[in-house]
């Protein structure tokens, strides 16, 4: 896994703080390949409900607070909040290929 523990540490916290304590992170994508170089960060979000309003606005502010903490990086995130029964290929592809974070 290519993340700093620092890097790593970042996405926890900020993701604790506005997604919850019942938040799942994985880390999917190049970053997973420690062979590789580069790349964005990949994250998969999983929480199990949230206002779909909220959860815009909690997106925004944890990718605002972890620039502030990693610097500018380029970074995706794929949310699903789990109580919905829409469960798109992505949803497996990052839980399957990727690491957890938390």
């Amino acid at each position: 896994m290519r993340l700093s523990p620092i890097q790593k540490q970042a996405i926890c916290e900020s993701a604790l703080r506005y997604f919850g304590k019942e938040a799942q992170i994985w880390l999917f994508g190049s970053r997973v390949d420690d062979t590789r170089k580069g790349g964005d960060i990949d994250l998969y979000i999983e929480i199990p409900t949230q206002n779909a309003e909220e959860l815009i606005t909690a997106k925004l502010q944890f990718l605002r607070e972890l620039r502030k903490k990693i610097g500018e990086q380029k970074i995706d995130i794929v949310l699903h909040r789990a109580a919905t029964t829409v469960d798109l290929p992505i949803y497996r592809i990052a839980k399957q290929t990727g690491v957890r974070l938390q």
